[in-house]
């Protein structure tokens, strides 16, 4: 069983004070030096074991690796330093483009240097504020047919592949307003393929290759990138036909054009950016909301706070203006997130000599950004293992936007966040407002990294109507 305690809280005033915080279950940091064949094995386990515990403590640790030096960072100057101050001294680990660009080509997730700022600021008017508050129907109708399919579910309900299910509509939706013979339960199981082998560790991952070299993949992935790829591609070309490229997220695509040669974009290009906004777009919110009902579940006080605010606020149309007064929703779904990042570890390598907070680093040094230990530090959070949503109120959220990493920061900070925010608290007010969350105290629930921060096996909860 999950090791769930409480303990005093000793912060500021807080509205309605409380008299006890709940502290959810947490990943356990390393205490001792270990080999590299260790390592290896404890990553294969669960990467998340390899944080030292010092790193919670310290903001930057730094050491050997294979002729190489590995920095280690947990600190908000230090994220700083290497996502905005020198961004371009540091690209994406050679891991990480080895095992994503078989899947996603040389889309916004995986591209660099003119290539990904050609695709930044092409797609970024499509996530402004302004566009993307009228896909809120499309959210709340979801919302409003997944909280019937938790309420008529057998008891328990594992809620993570029902959210999964929920988001993976959304995303639909918004790519293709109008899809056609899109098989949505195969695509669904092939991306859970591709995850499942993506984020798997081997041995031989821990050594050094060029980052052109694949990683090799196997039958079973292979044959899921097929179906992936073959149902992206024939939206796309679908859609060409037709010969109205159409107001949805794929419709911007197929108008997209370079800003330099005037040449649209092909369908390669289109697909591997569908298939990025597909895996990327509903996997880390179904976890984050994944996580907020487990916090929620465990934590009567503030079910009650929200679903007060919830029923405030969806007694009329969901308009912008209405989802402007969900301000305590968002606060507990950033608090999930700062004590689940959905991506909890990034890697960079550096491709030039440069330094982290004066620190000198090499060309080819490797520095592992640790949001996981960043949100839990204790020289920055008043009780940073414990759930504290009023962290988030106006009076006490962290000043420095480099202590709150969820979306990561810099040029390359997550284009779909504001997005990812809205989606999430139209579905927790929803929920909230027809349901009640409660543990499944015999449940063994712990984070491990499979790409997002999941509950390993699932995250079992009891629901009712209200």
């Amino acid at each position: 069983m999950a090791d769930i305690r409480h303990a005093e809280a000793t912060g500021r005033d807080r509205p309605e004070r409380r008299t006890a915080l709940f502290e959810p279950v947490a990943c356990v940091p390393l205490d001792r030096p270990v080999s590299l064949i260790e390592t290896g094995r404890l990553m294969r386990e669960n990467p998340m074991s390899i944080l030292p515990e010092a790193l919670f403590r310290e903001t930057i640790l730094t050491g050997p690796y294979i002729g190489k030096s590995v920095h280690e960072i947990s600190g908000p100057a230090e994220m700083r330093s290497v996502l905005q101050e020198n961004f371009h001294a540091w690209r994406k680990s050679p891991l990480i483009l080895r095992m994503l660009r078989p899947i996603l080509g040389d889309a916004i997730l995986t591209a660099h240097g003119e290539s990904w700022r050609r695709q930044r600021m092409s797609l970024q008017p499509a996530f402004l504020r302004r566009r993307i508050e009228r896909f809120i129907p499309i959210m709340d109708e979801v919302a409003a047919a997944t909280v019937e399919r938790l309420a008529r579910a057998p008891q328990p309900v594992e809620v993570q592949s029902v959210l999964n299910d929920a988001t993976f509509s959304v995303i639909e939706q918004v790519l293709f307003s109008d899809a056609v013979e899109f098989d949505r339960a195969g695509v669904r199981a092939a991306i859970e393929v591709i995850l499942e082998e993506t984020g798997t560790m081997r041995m031989s991952d821990l050594v050094p290759m060029p980052e052109w070299m694949p990683r090799i993949m196997s039958l079973r992935a292979l044959r899921a990138r097929h179906v992936f790829r073959k149902a992206a591609l024939a939206q796309i070309r679908r859609r060409r036909a037709q010969g109205d490229p159409g107001d949805d997220l794929l419709g911007l695509l197929l108008k997209m054009r370079d800003e330099k040669t005037g040449q649209k974009l092909s369908d390669t290009d289109i697909r591997d950016t569908v298939m990025t906004f597909i895996a990327a777009g509903h996997e880390t919110t179904a976890i984050a909301l994944t996580w907020t009902l487990y916090l929620v579940a465990n934590d009567g006080e503030t079910q009650e706070r929200l679903r007060a605010e919830a029923d405030g606020v969806l007694d009329g149309a969901l308009t912008p203006e209405a989802m402007a007064r969900l301000s305590f929703t968002r606060q507990v779904i950033e608090e999930a997130m700062r004590l689940y990042p959905p991506a909890p570890i990034l890697g960079r390598r550096a491709v030039e000599p440069t330094e982290i907070c004066g620190r000198p680093v090499k060309k080819g040094d490797v520095v592992l950004l640790a949001f996981y230990a960043l949100h839990r530090h204790r020289t920055l959070w008043e009780h940073p293992d414990h759930f504290d949503p009023d962290r988030f109120g106006p009076d006490r959220r962290p000043q420095d936007r480099y202590q709150f990493m969820a979306f990561g920061g810099g040029p390359r900070a997550c284009i779909g966040a504001s997005f990812a925010m809205m989606e999430a608290a139209i579905f927790l007010a929803r929920f909230v407002s027809r349901l009640s969350f409660t543990p499944v105290e015999e449940a063994d629930v712990y984070p491990v990294m499979q790409v997002t921060l999941r509950p390993r096996g699932g995250m079992p909860l009891r629901i009712a109507r209200r």
